[in-house]
């Protein structure tokens, strides 16, 4: 027994936790505040090329920080982890068009990166890379494949077009007599699933009832590598911008910007939804109640077996100093598949937006968000890129697994 329980705790010692690394956090500004805001970067994605290099995507916003105008797409590269970072480099620039809603993906068994985008803000497409974001080929646009019929025919207005004191929104100040809108993502959104499967978040507008349209997510998926796309399931009222995980057993957990003008604008909550069948269909919907939102993106990405991360504007309550109420830009940690989340731990307190993280291959956090200086209110002024470690994120509280 005494030699039983020797070795064991022997065994213990030689291959038990590792000690935790030291903490780890730095940071740098990729692109900086302009002139005038023009141009101006936004909707960041974050993905490791498989030579391990880091790629940086956003829209060229080159008419200013507004939603609509003449907007590129375009890249930095580093090849050291983040230390280092290329000079701009211009993916697509479609003329005048509005390129929007970037989001990125990888297909582990092809090699090939994905890019999807709104073409013109108003078609599903695609570009393509098999030389880690050397070269892109397309756009391919795969707008019908993803859609149904009745959407594009939809009139009616949403819930930023109600007569609630300034009846005009973006889409309907942008062309004439238009009033869908479709977005895809964004950040490093699309997944595959173990079965290979390629799935892809989108957004769509419904009418509800008497011209009133809302904004529901769905799914899009392709089972040949991305040779063909399908629609997937429709995952419910006031969904909006959301990422996928697949959980351990299989299925797939979405969590989406919440929409909801009832819960509008300090007692919103991001939601969630299960798909048990790799995204053709969803389950029931229902708020993640420690993820307050101001009504923004947020990006979900699994670390390891046991650890989902998540991020967003942690900001509850719009304040004088915070129009816009986002602020507070904070990652959380969850250990049970995404059901309940940490407190977590803020990146960055002032003005901060859109955001998105990756697992780097020495498991280090690569993180992009959107940020302004305290005292402003332009949280879109600059785009940062941070590299931590879990240790920094949970204060040495737990160790990798």
């Amino acid at each position: 027994m005494l030699m039983k329980t020797f070795v064991g705790i022997l065994l213990l010692l030689l291959c038990g936790p590792l000690t935790a690394a030291e903490p780890l956090f730095e940071t740098t500004c990729l692109f900086p505040l302009t002139p005038k805001n023009k141009p101006n970067y936004r909707i960041p994605s974050i993905i490791q090329a498989p030579n391990g290099d880091l790629l940086v995507i956003c829209e060229k916003r080159n008419d200013g920080p507004g939603d609509i105008g003449n907007h590129d797409i375009v890249m930095k590269r580093s090849s050291d982890l983040g230390k280092t970072w290329s000079e701009e480099i211009t993916i697509l620039d479609d003329e005048n068009r509005v390129c929007t809603d970037l989001t990125v993906g990888f297909d582990r068994e092809t090699r090939k990166l994905w890019l999807f985008f709104l073409k013109d803000k108003k078609q599903y497409a695609h570009l393509t890379s098999s030389d880690n974001g050397q070269t892109w080929q397309g756009p391919v646009v795969i707008h019908e494949q993803v859609i149904r019929p009745e959407w594009q025919t939809l009139q009616g207005r949403g819930e930023d077009e109600e007569p609630k004191g300034n009846p005009k929104s973006h889409a309907v100040q942008w062309e004439k007599g238009w009033v869908q809108r479709y977005g895809c993502g964004p950040g490093n959104a699309m997944i595959q699933l173990k079965s290979g499967r390629l799935l892809v978040p989108g957004r769509h507008r419904e009418d509800i009832g008497k011209g009133r349209l809302r904004s529901f997510a769905h799914s899009f998926y392709s089972d040949d590598h991305g040779a063909t796309w399908h629609l997937g399931g429709t995952i419910g009222l006031h969904t909006s911008e959301c990422q996928f995980v697949e959980l351990n057993n299989g299925d797939v957990r979405v969590i989406s910007r919440n929409e909801s003008s009832e819960d509008a604008p300090d007692n919103l909550r991001h939601l969630t939804a299960i798909s048990k069948d790799g995204g053709v269909t969803w389950g029931e919907l229902h708020r993640l109640e420690e993820l307050i939102t101001p009504r923004c993106h947020g990006p979900v990405e699994r670390f390891d077996a046991k650890t989902l991360l998540f991020s967003s504007p942690a900001s509850p309550y719009r304040q004088k100093e915070h129009p816009y109420g986002r602020y507070n830009l904070t990652i959380r940690i969850s250990r049970d598949e995404g059901g309940t989340w940490t407190a977590g731990k803020t990146i960055w307190p002032h003005p901060g937006s859109y955001s998105d993280v990756v697992v780097l291959d020495d498991k280090t956090i690569g993180f992009i968000y959107e940020r302004a200086d305290k005292g402003s209110t332009h949280y879109w002024d600059e785009l940062h890129f941070a590299r931590f470690n879990l240790e920094w994120l949970t204060n040495g509280k737990i160790f990798r697994q």
